[in-house]
């Protein structure tokens, strides 16, 4: 919880060339292979930029991907935040458009659900951590068939991409289930690991108390560190949601240092393990106080679920 704003925003980025577990469900579709991606040779040397050679012009009926370094890490599913390494060609010319450094020290992060345009969820969706993916996208997938003017891309041309899947976070909490506490919120979740809450008959606590409900079996999070994670918050009072990561989609991510959030749900997550899951009751001292918006009344005692994903120094 940000304590320069009264709700959390959502992390939320998709990369486009004009602008730029346990589980193994998939959000989307894979791609699949197909004639085209095999004929676009591409090396296979970790942590440095691919040579990447294809006749030109190529295209495809279809999105076609095909792994050329098998990574062992977590598994892109399409609902998980990940960081990446990629370059960019324009399939008719040839020409590069754009890429990073391939080095491992400034990957670009990104969220690439069903919906993300080009459609890079069917291309690395069951990729793992560490694999290295060449993709094409037709021209109807790559831009809708209209080319970019600017970029010199034509409507008829396809894009190239490779990517290096650097991190994939956790898509959801993953560990070892802890017994509720007692007088603590009932935290009930559906299907696809969205949690509500039911909040108990009794007054609310004048104390912070925090409580595991899945204990994971990551890295402990330490003060500093851009910590990657879903939550919804509630209010104890009615237990209305006023805010919430899985609501909007995608993942938050948010540096736990004083000043950054308030003290309560600072307190909720370092020291805590990623894999995590944990509900915390915040009183008005440690979250707003006397301050009030639209959503969260003065004095709000307010309850966190909070899904500890990933974490990284920054």
């Amino acid at each position: 919880m940000q304590k320069s704003a009264l709700a959390l925003s959502a992390l939320f980025i998709s990369l486009t060339l004009t602008g730029c577990s346990s589980s193994v469900t998939l959000a989307c579709d894979a791609a699949g292979g197909g004639a085209q991606v095999d004929a676009i040779e591409v090396s296979s040397e970790p942590l440095t930029k691919p040579t990447v050679t294809f006749a030109s012009p190529i295209t495809a009926e279809s999105i076609q991907s095909r792994v050329v370094i098998e990574g062992d890490g977590e598994v892109f599913t399409g609902r998980n935040l990940i960081e990446f390494e990629f370059a960019g060609y324009n399939g008719g010319t040839g020409d590069l458009l754009q890429e990073t450094e391939f080095d491992g020290k400034n990957p670009a992060p990104g969220f690439f659900g069903p919906e993300s345009v080009p459609n890079f969820c069917s291309a690395l969706v069951g990729a793992k951590e560490g694999s290295r993916v060449v993709a094409i996208f037709p021209p109807k997938d790559a831009h809708d068939g209209r080319g970019v003017e600017s970029l010199g891309i034509g409507p008829e041309d396809s894009f190239v991409f490779v990517f290096d899947l650097s991190r994939v976070y956790l898509e959801k909490a993953e560990g070892s289930t802890v017994a509720p506490e007692a007088g603590m919120p009932a935290v009930v979740t559906t299907p696809e690991g969205i949690p509500g809450i039911t909040i108990p008959s009794s007054e609310a606590p004048d104390e912070l108390r925090i409580a595991q409900l899945i204990k994971g079996a990551g890295e402990t999070v330490k003060t500093g560190e851009n910590v990657t994670m879903h939550y919804s918050g509630f209010l104890w009072d009615g237990g209305t949601k006023f805010d919430s990561s899985w609501d909007k989609g995608s993942p938050a991510q948010f540096v736990v240092a004083q000043g950054q959030l308030i003290d309560g749900f600072l307190s909720a997550v370092i020291g805590q393990t990623v894999g995590s899951r944990v509900v915390v009751v915040i009183p008005p001292a440690l979250g707003y106080g006397e301050q009030a918006s639209s959503t969260i009344p003065a004095n709000s005692t307010l309850v966190f679920v909070i899904d500890i994903l990933g974490t990284s120094s920054k």
